[in-house]
Parts: structure tokens; C-alpha cells; sequence
């Protein structure tokens, strides 16, 4: 029996302004921690605050999407934290009905990219809504079997 099975990753990398976000809650947990310290005891309760959203945001970026293509069945999970496991995405080959390289600017859809601007995004037209995901050279090559995949800008 010929299965086709893909199976990649993509690990997400927070922007600019999320780790900006992320240090500056850092730094105003270890401000208000060092002024509970020194001067005044009530700063306590802010230091615990900031601490403790620095780590639920910084949690909250460690993710990564798994992409699995079996035998026409493509699915698109989210890993949260390399222990927690959502399906986001599901859709049949023949549902998928335009594959484009690079992201669909302007239009409506989710996009399951790690964030970077790398050359191995497409965007899938799946039920009418638009996906942008990272594509592993294998799936491109099957989905070219399949489909029409259609230059930029056409």
C-alpha cells in the first residue's frame, strides 16, 4: 500500500515588541522586588504581580505548530509549552482549493507560521478562507500532484 505521510514543524518566534513586552515585565518585577527589599514592604505585592505575568506571558509565546498530511488528511496542530496539545486545524485534500507561495496580504484567514518571514510560506485556500502555514518541499510537491498552485500575484 503507497501511504503519503508528511509530518514537520514550525516553532514560533515572539516579535520585536513581544519581547520587548516580555523583558520590560521582567525588569518591572525585579524593580518593584529590589524597592520591597530595601525601602518599603507594600512594593511586595506589586513585585509579585509583575513577576507573576512575565511568566504566564512568557508562557504564553512558547509554542510551536506541528503540521501532519496522511493520505490526503491534513491537520494542524498547536503545541503549547511542549506538553499541551490542540488540534487548531483540519481539512480533507480535496477541500484544499488554491495553494500560493507567500502570504495572502489583506485577506481574511489564520496564519500557523512561526512569525519569521522565511520562504516556505503558503497560503492554502481551504472553504473559502485563506491559511498561511510553512511548507514542508515534500507537501508542496504533493499538493503540485493535486492542485494548481499559482504564481505570487495571480
Amino acid at each position: 500500500m503507497n501511504d503519503t505521510v508528511f509530518e514537520w514543524y514550525a516553532k514560533y518566534v515572539p516579535s520585536g515588541k513581544q519581547q520587548l513586552g516580555k523583558a520590560l515585565l521582567w525588569s518591572a518585577a525585579i524593580v518593584f522586588l529590589a524597592d520591597a527589599v530595601l525601602f518599603y514592604a507594600f512594593m511586595l505585592l506589586p513585585a509579585v504581580l509583575a513577576g507573576a505575568g512575565a511568566i504566564l506571558f512568557a508562557g504564553s509565546l512558547d509554542y510551536e505548530y506541528e503540521y501532519v498530511y496522511v493520505n490526503g488528511d491534513f491537520t494542524i496542530s498547536k503545541i503549547i509549552r511542549r506538553a499541551k496539545r490542540k488540534d487548531v486545524f483540519r481539512a480533507q485534500r480535496t477541500e484544499i482549493e488554491e495553494m500560493v507561495p507567500g502570504r495572502r496580504a489583506g485577506e481574511k484567514g489564520a496564519d500557523f507560521t512561526s512569525g519569521q518571514n522565511s520562504g516556505a510560506v503558503y497560503s492554502l485556500r481551504v472553504r473559502g478562507a485563506w491559511i498561511a502555514i510553512e511548507a514542508d518541499p515534500g507537501f508542496v510537491e504533493e499538493m503540485r500532484r493535486q492542485i494548481q498552485i499559482r504564481a505570487v500575484g495571480t
